[in-house]
């Protein structure tokens, strides 16, 4: 999950190896201390290919897939509640991908853009606040949706714009003021020009007041809400199919719009799960598959064999992962027929200006022109191609049709 792994050193060394970081922290382990950056290039040369080439195209789908989201949702009939939620999941995850690019230019192509003054301290604040907002925000959207299908008696006093906006409001503040930590934890060396962790808060390894923070912190964002996401969602599908069936039977009709809002907010909730969990509980394991001996390399024991493929695995789950904030567009488009209409009416304007464009350029326009003012008329069908006039149209015939248009008296 790009930043994420770099801060969960503890879980996740090999994402760090070679780095300031890494040897700082691990500096009483002799065996870490070996570690070199190129084990992973060397001997699973796969999964840093796809680490390093796949993440490109979850951009390409994500950048356009936001921006049109955050569009649509703004539009005055999307405003409803659950639309401001989406809205600002949308920016959130906009505003993710484009820290995330910086992530990846300055970790994997080592273009070297945080190791700044300032930049050093604010960019972590910055880019896990919007890395741990996307799934509250979901979490939040989703306790709505449990009000609105299992209390519809409270719905018009909890669901409304201004709670909505209030809740944004102080999920955004929130993320701010718990990462607002990563500041003092991260700081710029001038003398190596580099930035790094403070000796003093990673002083005892895993045991280190950051490490302690990161672990809490993290497991309650990528693992309690996600679990709290699956709760509600479960209470909001029961709830759904007794009403549904309670309406087909007794009342003989269904409230088709509520039933497709439901349905679409299930599915991007659901989304933000299986995307997830599994980056979660794989980057727990990470002890369960450690590294080997550094001292037997090449030779390549079951110990590294395993811990190989689980890098590989690693790899491949969390740019599966990656997605949930490139995704959501098109899980709209999917699964809600409205997103569907306001995303046709968003585009109408440059496919229908592009259409008419050619139609013009292609289009000859016919016109007959009667000329004195009494009979006999001498009738001229003219010919218009792309404004000007054709002069080498041919006179028309008293038995050639006359236009409905309005005549003109010559």
């Amino acid at each position: 999950m790009g930043f994420l792994d770099s801060l969960k050193t503890t879980m996740a060394l090999n994402e760090t190896l070679g780095n300031n970081l890494t040897r700082s922290l691990y500096n009483e382990s002799s065996t870490l201390l070996a570690y070199d950056y190129n084990i992973y290039p060397t001997f699973c040369p796969e999964a840093v290919a796809v680490d390093k080439y796949v993440t490109p195209y979850t951009y390409v789908i994500g950048f356009p897939g936001n921006v049109f989201s955050l569009l649509i949702w703004l539009q005055r009939r999307m405003r409803n509640s659950s639309g401001y939620y989406l809205a600002a999941l949308a920016l959130v995850d906009l505003l993710f991908l484009l820290l995330q690019v910086v992530y990846e230019l300055n970790e994997k192509w080592e273009v070297k853009c945080l190791d700044l003054p300032f930049v050093c301290e604010f960019y972590p604040i910055i880019f896990l606040t919007s890395q741990y907002l996307s799934p509250i925000l979901v979490l939040s959207f989703t306790v709505e949706r449990y009000i609105s299908i299992c209390h519809p008696f409270k719905r018009e006093t909890w669901c409304t714009t201004r709670n909505a906006k209030l809740v944004i409001i102080g999920t955004t503040l929130g993320c701010l003021c718990v990462n607002s930590i990563q500041g003092f934890f991260w700081s710029y060396d001038s003398e190596n020009k580099t930035c790094l962790l403070r000796h003093s808060v990673i002083e005892n390894g895993t045991e280190s007041f950051w490490a302690i923070w990161t672990w809490c912190v993290e497991a309650f964002v990528f693992l309690l809400v996600p679990l709290a996401i699956l709760f509600f969602n479960i209470l909001v599908i029961v709830e759904a199919r007794r009403l549904s069936k309670f309406e087909q039977t007794t009342l003989h009709t269904r409230t088709y719009r509520n039933s497709a809002t439901t349905v679409m907010l299930l599915a991007v909730s659901f989304y933000q799960i299986f995307t997830t969990l599994p980056v979660t509980i794989v980057v727990t394991l990470y002890y369960t598959f450690p590294p080997g001996d550094i001292n037997v390399l090449p030779t390549i024991t079951d110990t590294w064999k395993a811990h190989f493929q689980y890098y590989w695995a690693k790899t491949i789950i969390e740019e599966i992962g990656l997605t949930h904030y490139a995704g959501n567009f098109y899980i709209y488009l999917l699964t809600g027929k409205v997103f569907r209409k306001e995303f046709k009416k968003l585009m109408r304007p440059l496919f229908g200006g592009l259409k008419e464009k050619l139609t013009n350029t292609l289009k000859t326009e016919y016109s007959i022109v009667r000329t004195g003012s009494v009979k006999p008329k001498k009738e001229v069908k003219v010919c218009i191609c792309n404004g000007n006039e054709n002069e080498n149209l041919p006179v028309s015939t008293e038995s050639e049709p006359i236009l409905s248009s309005p005549e003109t008296h010559l």
